[in-house]
């Protein structure tokens, strides 16, 4: 299973940090820095919960099971706000 990024939503960096829009449903987003990291990997294309993961884990000191699942959240919270979708 890979996710994406929708096509309802545009985001752009504003003052260091990442601004996303849903233009559908006019609502305004903004994320922490690890946020900033999934959102900038996923934007180079379709990427799976252990490649998001792993990027995650080589910039910051956790360990694989907490990172997957506070990565499993934010795909969740994302995935809810039409954000991001699941691909096969």
């Amino acid at each position: 299973m890979k996710y994406q990024l929708t096509s309802e939503q545009i985001s752009s960096k504003v003052a260091g940090e990442t601004v996303i829009l849903n233009h559908s449903k006019g609502a305004y987003y903004g994320l922490d820095e690890v946020g900033v990291l999934i959102w900038d990997t996923l934007e180079k294309g379709p990427q799976t919960i252990e490649s998001l993961c792993e990027v995650v884990t080589n910039e910051y000191d956790v360990d694989p099971e907490t990172c997957k699942s506070d990565i499993d959240g934010l795909l969740k919270d994302m995935i809810s706000e039409r954000l991001v979708e699941i691909i096969k």
